[in-house]
């Protein structure tokens, strides 16, 4: 018996580096709890190209602030709850939303950006060292000219893009062109007082 619970122990701190006081075998095991420890643990780890292959389904924006500001720092969490509000309820206005939006990456480093059933191709580059994409629309089509470089972030059911503001709002005003509102000015103008602000997407995996 005591070889058993030796054995549950090593698992269960190898598997999510649990105290003492943490939660009961019936709730570890339960499939929610379980999900969250592996999609923390592959955090941590490093990108491998075939994880961000797939098609990818936005969820929802995501801001990050990268300053040097320590004022600006203690409140980021705060500051970034707000602009997402903010950035939703702009996203929503120009119909980027859940299942009008998404990304699919292919193994042969092509990707296509799919918004409102319009297809926008391009080839992508992805750095395993610094855990970023660049994506590339080409010089022909909709979005010729248009070069991003973005943070990402990955477990095996979801994606995080974060990039520079100013140029994720010039590729959502490309995209979106059709809508023509002030809203673009206006976040541009936010966000061009955060230094290193970061903008993007969470995106869900999609499955067959």
């Amino acid at each position: 018996m005591k070889k058993i619970y030796s054995i549950l122990i090593v698992f269960l701190l190898a598997a999510g580096g649990i105290q003492a006081q943490a939660q009961s075998l019936k709730d570890f095991f339960n499939k929610e709890s379980l999900g969250g420890i592996v999609n923390s643990v592959v955090e941590q780890l490093d990108i491998l190209p075939q994880d961000i292959t797939g098609t990818w389904e936005y969820s929802g924006p995501a801001v990050k602030f990268t300053g040097d500001n320590m004022l600006m720092n203690a409140a980021s969490e705060l500051a970034s709850s707000q602009m997402e509000e903010k950035l939703d309820e702009y996203m929503q206005i120009v119909g980027l939303k859940q299942g009008a939006f998404s990304y699919t990456f292919r193994a042969d480093s092509t990707f296509t950006t799919t918004f409102n059933k319009l297809e926008f191709p391009g080839r992508y580059t992805f750095s395993p060292e610094e855990d970023t994409i660049g994506l590339d629309y080409g010089k022909t089509g909709k979005l010729k000219g248009i070069s991003l470089n973005t943070m990402v972030s990955v477990t095996p059911t979801s994606m995080e893009l974060l990039f520079n503001a100013d140029k994720l709002l010039e590729f959502i005003g490309r995209i979106s062109s059709a809508a023509g509102d002030s809203k673009t000015n206006v976040l541009s103008s936010l966000a061009g007082q955060y230094d290193g602000m970061k903008i993007g997407f969470e995106l869900t995996r999609k499955t067959e």
